[in-house]
């Protein structure tokens, strides 16, 4: 398995949302995260698409949200 992160999908409000997906693909990922997205009411990929990031299981750092939009 492998773990995707996202730090630009749609939010209830004007903040920055993060989300942590495990899963085998990238693809089978983003169904998951549209799946969660769409049971709270919020925005898909096809309607605000948004960046999945795979993270490497090693020793290291990766930041998530800088800020800099």
């Amino acid at each position: 398995m492998k773990v995707y992160v996202c730090t630009d999908h749609d939010t209830h409000y004007p903040v920055g949302g993060a989300s942590v997906v495990i899963a085998r693909t990238k693809p089978a990922a983003k169904i998951m995260l549209d799946r969660k997205l769409e049971s709270v009411g919020l925005k898909t990929s096809k309607e605000k698409p948004y960046t999945l990031k795979e993270l490497l299981l090693e020793p290291g750092a990766c930041i998530l949200n800088d800020g800099n939009y």
